[in-house]
C-alpha cells in the first residue's frame, strides 16, 4: 500500500500505555487537523472536558458550548502540563489519513 500524501488529515497524541497518567492522576489526549485543535482532559472520578479550538474563527468550545479566553488559557495550560510531565517514549502519535490518501 502506498500513501499518496505525506500529510495526514489529523494527528492524535496520547499515552502509549492506557495505565499511564499525569502526576495528578489525569489523562490528556491531544488531536489536531487543519481546522481544529482538540484536547480531552479527564480527571479520575470526574466528567471529562473536551476543548475544541477552531483555527479559522479563533473560538473555543468546551463540551460543545462556546468558551471564554479563560478556557483558551486552560487548554494551553493543560497542553503544557502534558508536555512538561511526560517523555517522548510515554506517548504515541497516530496519523489519520482518509481512505483516498492510501493507495
Amino acid at each position: 500500500m502506498a500513501i499518496k500524501s505525506d500529510k495526514p488529515k489529523a494527528k492524535i497524541v496520547q499515552f502509549s500505555d492506557d495505565a499511564k497518567t499525569l502526576p495528578d492522576g489525569s489523562k490528556i489526549i491531544y488531536a489536531e487537523n487543519d481546522e481544529k485543535i482538540v484536547l480531552y482532559h479527564k480527571v479520575p472520578f470526574e466528567k471529562g472536558n473536551t476543548y475544541v479550538y477552531d483555527r479559522k474563527s479563533g473560538k473555543i468550545f468546551i463540551n460543545s458550548k462556546e468558551g471564554s479566553n479563560h478556557d483558551k488559557r486552560t487548554m494551553i495550560r493543560l497542553g503544557t502540563y502534558l508536555m512538561d510531565n511526560c517523555q517522548d517514549d510515554d506517548l504515541v502519535t497516530v496519523s489519520v489519513f482518509t481512505k483516498g490518501d492510501i493507495g
